[in-house]
């Protein structure tokens, strides 16, 4: 009864503390949310005034600086150049910023030239230095001149031209930007880190059993689609000026996500048709080889041919709803619900949603970051399916651990840990099989004398530890020479052996066994002795009319040669044991 109240105490604290918990965390919104006024870092800075408006091509008809593709004048590799007005006062540490896509370009300012990107060459580099942050200085002096872009487009695309074009103080215009970029911004982080966090939870989890890679194949998915989310943040522009660079591994970042994601649908879920996974590989890396040879060739960059890169990811897309909807929301009626499936559902449901509303937003002509939510919804759809992953694949490795253990129940002998008859057996039909492939291959075979005298007078738990002892002799015997040992009765071992020089390698390691036997024999506190018997035989493969099991007899006849020989040559056993075995015989 008492333990009950603890308990109903215990779901009250609990409570309590959430509604706590909601009660700060909803103040901390509400006030986040209310607060319009300026950060001190923003008040360092003057405010920036847009400059999108006004531009005009020489002629006098006006320009839309991101849609420079519907200017009859623009052609790619054909120069051309758009002008504009600067304000009639210009206060002192302004700049002329914006963001170039995709062009080259020349600032100039009443006719001289003030601005020109540095534009790197390498033959892995696109055509375009790719998007590219600008801040070009103003003076007061330069008040009211007209400023001239140059313009050389290389793509016929709607992603050239320029944007986020205004005049003010650089600070002010990189900390605003950087605000409107920091959600999209720290989503790449977490779903890069909850990729990296996957990769690593896989190795400790398969590195014993190797069975299940979901995780894996997950995390690099989560991974290859986070660089490539990045890179389309523009963020990473503000820190890295190789914006050539940047703009490559957007592209190759495409290619690297559809390997990774179907070969997890194929360890979550499986497919109904074994080609799917290599056709889809292979489709990825033909994809790929064609792209580079295309680049490498100067025939077309890897902007160019993304069209390739798209085929092959609609394709797998397609597998991945296809697949998802069919495992995540369709179950037989046999099939329990469970919480994995539900966390299946809901990623599948945000991913879903949150591409529809940003196809909505574009579509209503709402601006700035076009897949904010699709970014979302794929942290969530990582998460839900990662935590999936992870309880299958742990259920996965503990039924892995169990029928290995039950394996090395089926094949191991309990006493000595070493291979037991089954295993003897089933090596021995494997080798005959393969036995071809082998220049030799030897058998021998060990008895161990004097185990019933031990038992009667010792009792049999000695026994067992003469037993142990005469396999661990054997086994550290053969391991140099790479032979595998079995117990193949109560009192009988076997060694195989198999490949080159199987007969000096039997010679080397029963002179070695032999060593060690003297060696454990000259120790005066042990209370037994070990004396075991044995022979040997080699298979050669230039007799291919000979069986294995034929080779196994003629080491056991030579075996039982060797213990006749022991019996007449030997000390005897009353003996070797000295006056022991007189009073245990009296004891009894």
């Amino acid at each position: 009864m008492k333990k009950q109240k603890n308990k109903n105490y215990s779901k009250c604290y609990n409570l309590l503390y959430l509604i706590l918990l909601a009660v700060i965390i909803s103040a901390i919104v509400y006030m986040a949310v209310q607060y319009k006024g300026p950060t001190p870092a923003q008040d360092f800075f003057s405010e920036s005034v847009a400059f999108e408006d006004g531009w005009t091509t020489s002629d006098g008809s006006p320009v839309i600086l991101n849609k420079l593709n519907d200017l009859d004048i623009a052609e790619p590799y054909h120069p051309f150049s758009i002008y504009n007005k600067l304000p009639d006062t210009l206060d002192k540490g302004t700049a002329f910023c914006f963001r170039s896509k995709n062009v080259f370009y020349q600032v100039f300012i009443d006719g001289v030239l003030v601005y020109e990107p540095y534009v790197p060459e390498n033959i892995f580099y696109n055509d375009t230095i790719g998007t590219r942050w600008n801040y070009i200085p103003l003076s007061p002096e330069d008040a009211g001149k007209t400023v001239e872009l140059r313009i050389t487009t290389v793509y016929d695309s709607s992603r050239t031209g320029f944007s986020s074009s205004c005049i003010g103080a650089p600070g002010r215009i990189i900390l605003e930007t950087m605000q409107q970029k920091m959600v999209s911004f720290i989503t790449c982080v977490l779903i890069l880190f909850v990729g990296l966090l996957l990769i690593i939870l896989d190795f400790p989890i398969n590195f014993q059993t190797r069975r299940n890679h979901e995780l894996l194949y997950l995390g690099l998915f989560s991974v290859s689609i986070s660089i490539w989310c990045l890179t389309e943040t523009n963020f990473l522009q503000f820190f890295i000026g190789d914006t050539s660079m940047l703009s490559v591994l957007s592209c190759c970042s495409l290619m690297l996500i559809s390997i990774p994601l179907v070969l997890y649908l194929d360890s979550a879920f499986g497919f109904q048709k074994r080609f799917v996974v290599p056709a889809i590989v292979f489709l990825s890396f033909a994809g790929f080889a064609v792209c580079l040879t295309l680049h490498l060739l100067g025939i077309a960059d890897f902007r160019s041919t993304l069209r390739i890169t798209h085929i092959v990811l609609a394709i797998s897309a397609g597998l991945l709803l296809y697949t998802i909807m069919r495992h995540a929301l369709f179950r037989s009626k046999n099939q329990p619900q469970n919480i994995y499936r539900v966390l299946r559902g809901i990623g599948l449901c945000s991913l879903s949603v949150a591409t529809a509303i940003d196809l909505f937003r574009f579509y209503s002509g709402n601006g700035g970051d076009a897949a904010m939510f699709v970014r979302i919804g794929l942290l969530i759809f990582i998460v839900c399916y990662g935590t999936a992953s992870l309880e299958r694949t742990i259920n996965a490795v503990k039924l892995g651990i169990q029928t290995e253990f039950v394996s090395q129940l089926a094949y191991r002998d309990g006493l000595t840990g070493i291979g037991n008859r089954t295993a003897f057996q089933e090596h021995l039909v494997s080798l005959e099989s393969r036995k071809a492939e082998f220049p030799g291959i030897g058998i021998v075979v060990f008895d161990v004398n004097d185990l019933k005298f031990v038992n009667d007078y010792f009792g049999h738990p000695t026994g067992d530890a003469m037993l142990v002892q005469s396999a661990k002799i054997i086994q550290e015997a053969f391991q140099s020479v790479r032979g595998d040992c079995y117990r193949i009765g109560g009192d009988e071992f076997s060694v195989i052996l198999s490949g080159e020089s199987v007969k000096e390698r039997c010679e080397q390691a029963l002179a070695q066994f032999q060593t060690l036997t003297d060696t454990f024999n000259k120790q005066p506190d042990k209370p037994f002795r070990v004396r075991i018997a044995q022979g040997y035989a080699v298979y050669d493969r230039q007799a291919s009319d000979q069986m294995l099991m034929d080779i196994y007899r003629q080491a056991d006849s030579n075996m039982y040669m060797n213990k006749k020989w022991m019996k007449q040559n030997l000390i005897s056993i009353e003996s070797l044991y000295g006056g022991t075995t007189t009073k245990l015989s009296n004891a009894t």
